[in-house]
């Protein structure tokens, strides 16, 4: 079953240690393990904030793996990363359509979601 945010948060608070009573130390020990659980949250709201598009200037993948491109039109495109063997430039090739795309028409790409077959359905596959 899928952990939700909550219980993932809770797994991580509990590697902190708590204290009993009302000393100073457990008030801070205990302040400490809830601000643990908070920052465990917002960090994770933070990321599925975040677009999994990644900048052809900041990376690209590997040669050969099959990616998802987004040109500059907005188009998305299934294509894998290739270079010219004489010379540095690289292009995308889409081995369906037979079709050579320019890196220079390319502002993104992303890796292809794992999925997991589960019955007659597929569903996307926890990391």
């Amino acid at each position: 079953m899928k952990q939700t945010l909550g219980e993932a948060a809770k797994e991580h608070q509990n590697g902190f240690p708590t204290c009993e009573g009302d000393s100073i130390c457990a008030g801070f020990i205990n302040g400490r393990r809830h601000q643990c659980y908070k920052s465990f949250i917002a960090g994770a709201k933070w990321q599925s904030k975040q677009s999994p598009w990644i900048s052809v200037k900041d990376k690209l993948p590997e040669l050969g793996d099959p990616v998802l491109i987004r040109l500059k039109d907005g188009t998305v495109r299934l294509a894998v990363l290739d270079t010219d063997d004489n010379s540095d430039a690289y292009f995308w090739s889409d081995n369906y359509s037979y079709e050579t795309i320019s890196g220079w028409d390319t502002t993104h790409w992303m890796p292809i979601p794992p999925l997991e077959s589960n019955g007659n359905e597929l569903k996307r596959k926890e990391k």
